[in-house]
Protein backbone atom coordinates (compact mmCIF):
# COMPACT_ATOMS: atom_id res chain seq x y z
CA UNK A 1 0.00 0.00 0.00
CA UNK A 2 1.80 3.02 -1.30
CA UNK A 3 -0.68 5.66 -0.47
CA UNK A 4 -2.26 6.52 2.94
CA UNK A 5 -5.25 5.18 3.66
CA UNK A 6 -7.87 6.53 6.49
CA UNK A 7 -10.87 4.34 7.72
CA UNK A 8 -13.87 6.10 9.36
CA UNK A 9 -14.70 3.99 12.53
CA UNK A 10 -18.24 4.27 14.77
CA UNK A 11 -19.01 2.94 17.96
CA UNK A 12 -21.95 1.49 17.91
CA UNK A 13 -24.62 1.36 21.48
CA UNK A 14 -23.47 3.08 24.21
CA UNK A 15 -20.18 4.27 23.57
CA UNK A 16 -18.57 6.42 26.56
CA UNK A 17 -15.57 3.56 27.66
CA UNK A 18 -15.30 2.21 24.21
CA UNK A 19 -15.22 5.54 22.56
CA UNK A 20 -12.19 6.62 24.89
CA UNK A 21 -10.34 3.54 24.63
CA UNK A 22 -11.08 3.93 20.60
CA UNK A 23 -9.97 7.54 20.36
CA UNK A 24 -6.65 6.21 22.35
CA UNK A 25 -5.87 3.51 20.15
CA UNK A 26 -6.63 5.16 17.04
CA UNK A 27 -4.46 8.20 17.27
CA UNK A 28 -1.74 6.06 17.66
CA UNK A 29 -2.24 5.59 13.84
CA UNK A 30 -2.09 8.55 12.60
CA UNK A 31 1.85 8.19 11.44
CA UNK A 32 0.61 4.89 9.98
CA UNK A 33 0.15 4.40 6.06
CA UNK A 34 -3.26 2.81 7.07
CA UNK A 35 -4.89 5.15 9.87
CA UNK A 36 -8.28 4.93 11.38
CA UNK A 37 -10.62 7.85 12.40
CA UNK A 38 -13.54 7.81 15.54
CA UNK A 39 -16.68 9.39 14.18
CA UNK A 40 -18.21 10.50 16.88
CA UNK A 41 -21.81 11.61 15.37
CA UNK A 42 -24.38 9.05 15.69
CA UNK A 43 -26.75 10.12 13.14
CA UNK A 44 -23.19 9.57 10.40
CA UNK A 45 -24.31 6.62 8.35
CA UNK A 46 -20.82 6.68 6.57
CA UNK A 47 -18.61 4.81 8.60
CA UNK A 48 -16.39 2.32 7.32
CA UNK A 49 -16.04 -0.06 10.19
CA UNK A 50 -17.92 -0.56 13.01
CA UNK A 51 -17.13 -1.34 16.75
CA UNK A 52 -19.31 -2.87 19.13
CA UNK A 53 -19.68 -4.79 22.23
CA UNK A 54 -21.53 -8.14 21.80
CA UNK A 55 -22.12 -8.66 25.50
CA UNK A 56 -24.06 -5.24 25.84
CA UNK A 57 -27.19 -6.50 24.27
CA UNK A 58 -28.60 -2.84 24.01
CA UNK A 59 -25.50 -2.15 21.94
CA UNK A 60 -26.33 -5.30 19.87
CA UNK A 61 -29.84 -4.17 19.18
CA UNK A 62 -28.26 -1.25 17.28
CA UNK A 63 -25.81 -2.75 15.59
CA UNK A 64 -28.53 -5.08 14.01
CA UNK A 65 -31.11 -2.19 13.25
CA UNK A 66 -27.78 -0.07 11.45
CA UNK A 67 -26.70 -3.13 9.67
CA UNK A 68 -29.80 -5.37 9.23
CA UNK A 69 -27.72 -7.40 6.43
CA UNK A 70 -24.60 -7.55 8.88
CA UNK A 71 -22.52 -6.39 5.70
CA UNK A 72 -20.78 -3.72 7.46
CA UNK A 73 -17.39 -5.03 8.51
CA UNK A 74 -17.29 -5.09 12.05
CA UNK A 75 -15.17 -5.53 15.29
CA UNK A 76 -17.01 -7.34 18.32
CA UNK A 77 -15.93 -7.41 21.51
CA UNK A 78 -15.38 -10.93 23.12
CA UNK A 79 -18.36 -12.84 20.38
CA UNK A 80 -19.48 -12.40 17.33
CA UNK A 81 -23.32 -12.57 16.88
CA UNK A 82 -25.13 -14.68 14.49
CA UNK A 83 -26.00 -12.91 10.74
CA UNK A 84 -22.30 -10.64 11.03
CA UNK A 85 -21.15 -11.62 7.58
CA UNK A 86 -17.47 -9.08 7.88
CA UNK A 87 -16.61 -9.31 11.51
CA UNK A 88 -14.28 -10.33 13.70
CA UNK A 89 -13.52 -10.66 17.45
CA UNK A 90 -11.85 -8.33 19.64
CA UNK A 91 -10.69 -10.46 22.81
CA UNK A 92 -10.53 -9.79 26.61
CA UNK A 93 -8.69 -8.43 28.09
CA UNK A 94 -9.90 -4.99 25.78
CA UNK A 95 -6.77 -3.19 24.86
CA UNK A 96 -5.84 -0.46 22.63
CA UNK A 97 -3.37 -2.53 20.64
CA UNK A 98 -5.80 -5.58 20.06
CA UNK A 99 -8.46 -3.45 18.85
CA UNK A 100 -6.07 -1.68 16.16
CA UNK A 101 -4.86 -5.36 15.33
CA UNK A 102 -8.94 -6.08 15.04
CA UNK A 103 -9.08 -3.35 12.56
CA UNK A 104 -6.15 -4.04 10.29
CA UNK A 105 -7.38 -7.32 9.97
CA UNK A 106 -10.89 -6.07 8.76
CA UNK A 107 -9.09 -3.43 6.43
CA UNK A 108 -6.77 -6.00 4.73
CA UNK A 109 -9.54 -8.94 4.43
CA UNK A 110 -12.40 -6.61 4.08
CA UNK A 111 -11.94 -3.31 2.74
CA UNK A 112 -8.76 -3.01 0.30
CA UNK A 113 -8.01 -4.98 -2.09
CA UNK A 114 -4.81 -7.08 -2.43
CA UNK A 115 -2.49 -7.14 -4.96
CA UNK A 116 -0.56 -9.92 -3.78
CA UNK A 117 -3.85 -12.23 -4.14
CA UNK A 118 -4.30 -10.57 -7.96
CA UNK A 119 -0.84 -11.48 -8.91
CA UNK A 120 -0.98 -15.08 -7.36
CA UNK A 121 -3.89 -16.03 -9.17
CA UNK A 122 -2.84 -14.46 -12.16
CA UNK A 123 0.25 -16.57 -12.08
CA UNK A 124 -1.59 -19.47 -11.08
CA UNK A 125 -3.82 -19.13 -14.29
CA UNK A 126 -0.51 -19.11 -16.40
CA UNK A 127 0.65 -22.15 -14.92
CA UNK A 128 -2.65 -23.78 -16.00
CA UNK A 129 -2.25 -22.71 -19.26
CA UNK A 130 1.15 -23.50 -19.81
CA UNK A 131 0.48 -27.24 -18.39
CA UNK A 132 -2.37 -27.63 -20.69
CA UNK A 133 -0.19 -26.99 -23.71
Amino acid sequence: MSSKQTFRVAVVGHPSAEQWLLATALSATRKRSCTYELVTDPKDKSPDILVVDAEDEDAVTRWRARDPLGAIPTAFFVRVPPRAKCALVVARPITSGRIVEALDQISRRFLMESTSTTITAAAFRMEEVAAAA
